[in-house]
Formats: C-alpha cells, structure tokens, sequence
C-alpha cells in the first residue's frame, strides 16, 4: 500500500526532482548528532534517557533554472539512503509503546498520517519547499525486523529500519529507498527518550497541541560504559544520481561539539541473581544442568537504566566435569560454520548443539531462543580444548558469542567464561544442558553441598558482582567399596596349545577410579617371545609402536552412566622396561574415537616380570591416567585381549591354578582378586624328551680320574614339558667334593651371590626367549634339619642361574645316594616351559667333582638311570648309555612310560 502510494506521490513531484543537477560525487553540507535531556543540553549520563536527534544538510543549487525559466531552490541530488550507526549501548525499547499500522501511516489522499497519538516517537522536521515538522510513529513490522518508524510528509511515507549490527551488537537505523517526490534539502530527526512526557505534548500528533494516556515509559537509553574517550556515530548517505557511493561521515561530538563522553555509571544500578542446578543429584552420574541468569532492569523515565552485562565468569564446583560419556556422537562447529561477525545464519551441524538457550530481552517482543554449541577443538577464538558459541536468533539478526571452558588440568574444575558480551539489556537468560546418559557433565562422585561460584561484571564498573549457588548432591551416597569385577582366563584351554587371553576389569559408577593394575599369570601361561619384533623405546612410551610388534588389543569405557565412552587401541610388545626384561606399549589413539576431540594417543606402559623360580609371569602397569587435559577419564573398564596368532599358549599341566589380580585406585584403596584357571586335555600330551650323556676327557675312564659330563635334553613340540628330572648316575661315577674349589654357602645362594670359585660348570637353555639362556654351575653346600632341629651336614647341591634377555631361572638339584650307592641328582621344579634343548656341563679335570671308581669305564656298566616326570604327572623311564672318550659307541637309550 506505502509503495502504490509513493509512486503516485512520486509522480506528482517529478519536476522538483528533475531540478537537481548531477555533481561528480555526493557529500553533506552538514552531519550532526545531538543527545539532550529536558534541560536541552547534552545529557552525559550514562544510562539516561535523553532525546536523540540526528541532523543532515544537503548541497543546494540556491538558482535552479528548468526550461529557460527559474525555479525554487532544491537539492544538487536526490539523497537515496541515510543510515545511521549508534554506539554500542546506546538502544531503544519500542515494545512498551503502541503501533501504528503502516496503512493508517499512509493515509492515502489526505497527505498526513493518522496514526494513534501513544504510538509517536518523535518528530521529523523535513526541509524541501519549506519545512515540514512531522510525527515519527512506531510502526507494526514484522519478524525480521527489530523495530520500524515512519512519518509521512505531504503524503511521502518514509520508513526508518532499525537492525542489530553484527560484532558490536550495537543498533544501526535507516531509511533505504527515500522518495524522490520531495526535493529534500535537510532533516532534523528527533526520537524522544520518554515519548509519553508531557514535555512533548507539544510537537504530538499532526494537530498539536494533544497529550498522551500512554503510560511514562523510557524509549531511549544511553550507553552504560564510562570512558573519557568519546563514543562514535558513524553516519552514511548516497543519492540516486550516485548509488552506492557513500559520503561517511564518524561523529565523536554533538553539535555544538561537545565531546559524546558518558559519566555517573557508579550511579547506575546493577543487581544480578544467577541458579545454578544439576538435572540429577546423584553422585558420580552424568547430569544435565540449568542455568538461570536474572538481571532486574530499572524501568523508571525518571531514573537510570540497569548496566549492560559485560563478562560473566562461572567456576563449577570441584567434582562436577566434562564428561567423556557425552563424547559418542558429537560433533563440532568450526569458524566459518558460526560466521561470527556476520549475521549469517550458523550452519553448525545438529550433532554440536550440546544445549538450548533462552533470551528475554525489553527491546524485543517475546523470548529470543537458540543453541548452545560446542567449537572445534583448537580452532576456536580462544585455541582451547573446550569452547562454547551461544547462538540466538533475533528478529532480522543473529547473537553469536564465543565462550571459553577452562579446564583445570589437575582436577577438571571447569570454569566457563563469557567476555564482551554485547551492550544490550537483557532480564533473563536461561542455560539448559540436557541430562541423560550421555549428558555434557557429570556430577561429583560423593553426596554434599556444592557451590557455583559466579563473578559477573557491567560495563558501568570494573568491579565484578561475586554470587554463589548452592547445589546439593544427595542421591546414591552409599560410598562403594572398591572391588572392581575381575575375570581373565584363556578362549582355548587345550593343555599346550595356543590361545587368545582376555582379562578384564570393569568398574561400576561410585567406586574410586582405576589407577593401577597388577596380574600374575599363572604357572605355564607364557608368550614365544622370539617370535614377534620389540618395539623401541621411543615409539612404546609415545603409542606408535609398528604392527610387528602388536600383540592385541584394548578396549576402554570411559565416563559414567549407562552408556560410557568405548575407545579401542593395540598392545604391543616392548623390549627391557625399568626392571622388566620385557614390557607391554598399551596404546589408544583418542583422534576419530572421542567424538570431535583428539587428546593425542593415551598411552600406558607395563613390565613383564618373569618370576626366576617357576617362569611365572607378573604384569605391572604404570599409573592409569585418571584425567587427560583437563578431562577426567572416569574409566570404567579395560579389557586386554592378547591375540597374535601362535603367540601365547597354555600350561601343559592341568592342575587348578589362580590369575592373581592386584588393583589400584585413586586416592590409595586397593583390591585383591583372583579367578580361577585350568587347562584341560592334559592326558593326551606325551613326554617327547630326549637325553644324552658324554663323559670327555683323554683320561675319562681310568680310575681316580674326573671326566667332565655332559648332558643334552632336546623336546619335540606337542609334548608336556618337564617338571621333574631324578638321574642316577652310573655306579662308576662318584662324588668328590673335596675337589671342589669351594663349597657356597646356602645364605649365599639365597642371595644370588655365590663365589665364582663354587663354579663347577655350565649350562644352557633355549626356549620361547630370542636369545638363550646361559650361565654357571654352583655347587652349594648341603644342609638339612633333623627331626630334633639339628642342623646337619648333605651332599652338596646344584645351582644354575640361567640367564638370557633380561630373564633368570633358577634350576636347582639336589645330590644324594640311593640304596646301592648310586649318586642320584634331581632337578624337582622346573618350570612349567618348552625347552628346545638344554645343556649342562660339569667340569672336569684337577677340580672336577666326579670321580671314575674302580676299573675302566669302557668296561663296567655306564648306564644312566633317568625317571622324567611330565607336568600333566605322565612320568617316564629312560637308560641312556653315555659316549665316553676313548671307548666304543654306545647304544641308544631305552625308553619306559607310565601315568602316575
């Protein structure tokens, strides 16, 4: 209807428009602003409500002349667009006053507006063939649209938009399309602080003087930011003859050039309250949480506006988190997705709006709403781990801020904080984190009162309104004992096969957190380590270990509620770690597994500990990180599985035996645990050992004469392996101590450190190792306790110490004699191990320990009487006749079994 209108009216003053003369660019004659309280003067306080008028002058041709006659006075050119930027702060509120529809605004043929008189704003003195002092209406617009104003000047309707600039925030209002029916010289537009002041009745309506029944409310306020550097309004104009080029003018005086400084804002209230609550009050649960921000506006014509908030600072009670729970799913939003700066709409994708957010502001009808979202990691405002955007959709604008999560790295306190919030009053604002299982935080893990400490800042002070709101947590406070769920064992228990070995640790919410995880494996449950590559150092402690070297997998929960967080990663084998001959690279990588978040590789290192008596071997992991930049892992479970094909295998023996579990947890409580573990299958498994015997020497087999023996074990794959070797030796060979060197002492051996003049011989082992194990043969004195508790006197003992990569086992033999005086030496605890081959050397010569008794031995009866027990209890018989230096070949040896 205003444009059909316009157009008629446009028509009519086609002459007056055909007047002006094109110049080669378009300026103002003059630009002015001017903010004056009642007493007409410039109003310096801040947060008053004085009237604002904005003044333009344009170039005029003083003697027009159109067809050879003269014509009245008129513009250069034809102004199109004047638009004005008020400073940040500087706003008006038109929901509070009446509208005017744009229809009665046009009052079409009668060349005034009829527009109620509640709904004037102001007054618009236009200056064309002579002035013209006209009302300026607040007018009904629609959604896009903050606020619009009109006034009608001999039946030309002008509309002035007013828009929400992004960045700033700040108001900028204007007029896009001015008619060219009125050959405009100057404006003078005035917006009153208080329309409903009787102080205007005069300049009120078309046909002053007329009051108002409208009720006395503030229209404009001034900015709530004192400084003695004055603000600016930046003011802009073209014409029709020139569009788009722009005459800009920056105005940091009023017109009488008085500098726009504010002061008084010490004088201006500000009074914010803030709520903070958790959507679950259990502990150690993941919650939503809702946040309440209230800031009581002064609305008094007479009085001061409230301060614009500037900075809010929250500090969340210690124990409430991150929580990694939320991380399944979630996406983030990067720069160009949020467009700050721009009032492009956010293309953020769904899966980063972790909340919504919900804006009452005065200036705006109805609530504004929107999202809060969750920034790329890094790529954010603040380079940070964690930022926030609040988004808001305004009429024709959109609010996007930046927030910044402070994470502290040692606890995971968060602090949130919202800085330069933009000089717009608002009343409330409302946060809502939704709960569930996969809710954004979680609640401390014990019941009690906590407090939100808040710190928010105007931009009238510097000095911050510090508040406190309590939360209580009083929900599943029985404090659980900490007994994490512990199972482990083989996926095949064939005795001596290969298998699959999964352990597992799971941790239900209220428990303390995992910190440190210990097993002892059982006896016989080893690893061919010679079979896969060792990762070096370096790779193993930063989680890039080769695939060579990967021996499984891990599974990690982390987070609580029903569904935490799962991650996956590799197990890798590593060479010597702090005193472990062997170690384990436990490594999952967070990049693509925790949501949109990388926090690099989590990397755990363990030892592999071999114990020296039986083999067994003993897992001690480092510390389990707890919290990761900030974040607290809140882990749930870890589940190893070792996997690498003919890698670990099973005990050959099949007697019930226990993995043994030693757990951690933070802040020092502790848990003991076993499962038990059985290989089955064992009857089937043969012993599959072969023993051969040497005696060396030019002179081996004379009487009084020591040979040196040696003895060879080799084993067949599929077999059970050895536990208990008793060898009788031939009546020819005896023992002689005396020849010995020296005899350790039992103490010593106890501490590994018998002289190395007890050394009687060698030995050496291949097995599962990449290297074989070797070392010296100790003869250590004998001792027994009778029944009386005396302490008397045996035949020495062996002692072989086998070393190799970092490993030591201890073989020990004990020496006697039977009925017939036969020196019997028996190994009784070996180790539940493939052997690939074992070599035992006892030395001979001036100091060798066995002594030829009696005639040759190329002559008498060598035949070595050996009783082979297996670990599965199979025991066997062999007569094995040794090859002696000097005498014929001698036949194989005889073998015999039974099941014991």
């Amino acid at each position: 209807m205003i444009r059909r209108i316009t157009m008629v009216v446009s028509l009519v003053g086609l002459v007056l428009a055909l007047a002006a003369t094109a110049q080669a660019d378009f300026h103002f004659e003059r630009v002015g602003v001017s903010l004056t309280g009642a007493d007409g003067q410039f109003s310096r306080q801040a947060g008053a409500h004085p009237d604002l008028t904005f003044s333009i002058e344009l170039p005029s041709d003083p003697s027009p002349v159109i067809g050879g006659e003269p014509a009245p006075a008129g513009p250069l050119e034809s102004i199109h667009s004047v638009d004005l930027d008020l400073p940040p702060g500087l706003v008006g509120n038109p929901t509070g006053l009446e509208t005017c529809d744009p229809v009665a605004l046009a009052n079409a043929g009668v060349g005034k507006a009829a527009c109620p008189v509640a709904s004037q704003v102001g007054t618009a003195r236009v200056v064309t063939t002579g002035p013209y002092t006209v009302g300026i209406y607040n007018i009904a617009h629609g959604p896009d649209v903050p606020a619009r104003f009109g006034f009608n000047v001999l039946g030309v309707v002008n509309v002035i938009d007013a828009r929400v600039r992004p960045g700033d925030y700040g108001i900028s209002s204007g007029s896009f399309a001015v008619s060219q029916a009125l050959a405009v010289l100057g404006a003078d537009i005035t917006f009153w602080g208080v329309p409903a002041d009787p102080i205007h009745d005069a300049l009120r309506s078309e046909q002053p003087p007329e009051s108002t029944k409208a009720p006395r409310v503030p229209f404009l306020s001034s900015p709530t930011s004192c400084s003695t550097t004055p603000v600016s309004f930046t003011a802009r104009g073209d014409t029709w003859e020139h569009l788009g080029v722009f005459d800009t003018r920056v105005l940091t005086t009023d017109i009488d050039g008085t500098p726009l400084a504010f002061e008084g804002c010490e004088r201006l209230a500000f009074a914010p309250t803030v709520d903070v609550l958790p959507s679950s009050k259990v502990a150690d649960a993941p919650t939503g949480l809702t946040v309440d921000v209230d800031v009581p506006q002064g609305d008094d014509p007479d009085g001061l506006a409230t301060a614009h908030v500037r900075n809010v600072v929250m500090k969340f009670p210690q124990g409430m988190s991150v929580s990694p729970s939320s991380a399944a799913g979630l996406g983030a939003c990067s720069p160009a997705q949020i467009g700050l700066g721009t009032n492009d709409a956010p293309t953020c994708p769904d899966s980063s709006k972790l909340g919504k957010v919900t804006i009452e502001s005065p200036p705006i009808e109805g609530p504004l709403t929107g999202d809060i979202i969750l920034a790329t990691q890094n790529d954010n405002p603040f380079r940070s781990l964690v930022a926030l955007y609040l988004a808001v959709k305004g009429p024709g604008f959109y609010v996007k801020l930046p927030g910044k999560i402070d994470l502290d790295q040692d606890t995971g306190q968060l602090t949130a904080t919202f800085d330069n919030t933009p000089q717009v009053p608002f009343s409330h604002m409302r946060i809502e984190f939704p709960g569930g299982s996969q809710a954004a935080l979680a609640t401390p893990t014990t019941c009690g009162k906590y407090n939100t400490h808040i710190e928010i800042t105007s931009w009238a002070s510097s000095t911050p309104v510090a508040l406190d709101s309590p939360m209580t947590i009083n929900e599943n406070c029985d404090a659980k004992p900490f007994a994490p769920s512990f199972t482990a064992g083989s996926s095949n228990t064939q005795a001596g096969q290969f298998t699959r070995f999964v352990f597992a640790l799971t941790r239900s919410d209220g428990m303390p957190f995992l910190q440190r995880i210990d097993a002892t494996l059982p006896k016989g449950l080893l690893a061919d380590i010679s079979s896969v590559s060792q990762c070096a150092p370096a790779p193993a402690n930063a989680g890039s270990c080769p695939a060579a070297s990967r021996i499984g997998t891990v599974a990690a929960q982390s987070g609580p509620g029903g569904q935490p967080l799962a991650l996956t990663g590799g197990v890798y084998l590593t060479g010597p770690y702090k005193d472990a001959p062997f170690g384990l690279s436990i490594a999952v990588p967070t990049a693509g597994q925790a949501g949109p978040f990388d926090l690099g590789v989590v990397t755990v290192r363990a030892g592999l500990y071999v114990d020296r008596k039986d083999a067994h071997v003993t897992v001690k992991s480092d510390p389990l990180p707890t919290i990761i930049q900030g974040i607290p892992l809140r882990l749930r479970q870890v589940r190893l599985t070792i996997d690498r094909d003919k890698f670990m295998f099973n005990p050959t023996g099949c007697a019930t035996q226990s993995i043994f579990g030693s757990f951690g947890a933070l802040g020092g409580a502790s848990s003991d645990q076993k499962v038990a573990f059985r290989s089955g299958g064992c009857k089937g498994l043969d012993l599959k050992e072969t023993f051969k015997f040497k005696l060396r020497g030019s002179k081996s087999t004379k009487d009084g004469t020591s040979p040196s023996l040696e003895t060879s074990v080799t084993q067949k794959s599929g077999g059970t392996n050895i536990a208990k070797v008793e060898a009788k030796l031939p009546l020819a060979l005896v023992l002689e101590p005396k020849n010995a060197q020296a005899l350790c002492k039992p103490e010593q051996a106890a501490k590994f450190s018998c002289p190395k003049s007890s050394i009687v011989g060698t030995a050496s082992a291949k097995s599962v190792l990449p290297h074989e194990l070797s070392g010296p043969v100790y003869f250590v004195e004998g001792r027994r306790k009778t029944k009386t508790g005396r302490t008397v006197a045996t035949l020495p003992n062996l002692w072989i110490p086998l070393s190799g990569d970092g490993v030591t086992i201890d073989l020990n033999a004990k020496s006697e004699v039977d009925s017939i005086d036969r020196l019997v030496t028996t190994f009784s605890a070996i180790p539940d191990a493939p052997i690939k081959s074992f070599k035992l050397k006892i030395n001979g010569g001036k100091h060798g320990i066995l002594v030829v008794s009696g005639k040759s031995t190329c002559k008498r009866d060598m035949t070595f009487a050996l009783r082979i027990t297996g670990q599965n209890g199979l025991v066997q018989t062999q007569r094995a006749k040794p090859t002696i230096d000097g005498c014929k070949k001698t036949a194989k040896a005889k073998k015999t079994t039974r099941q014991r």
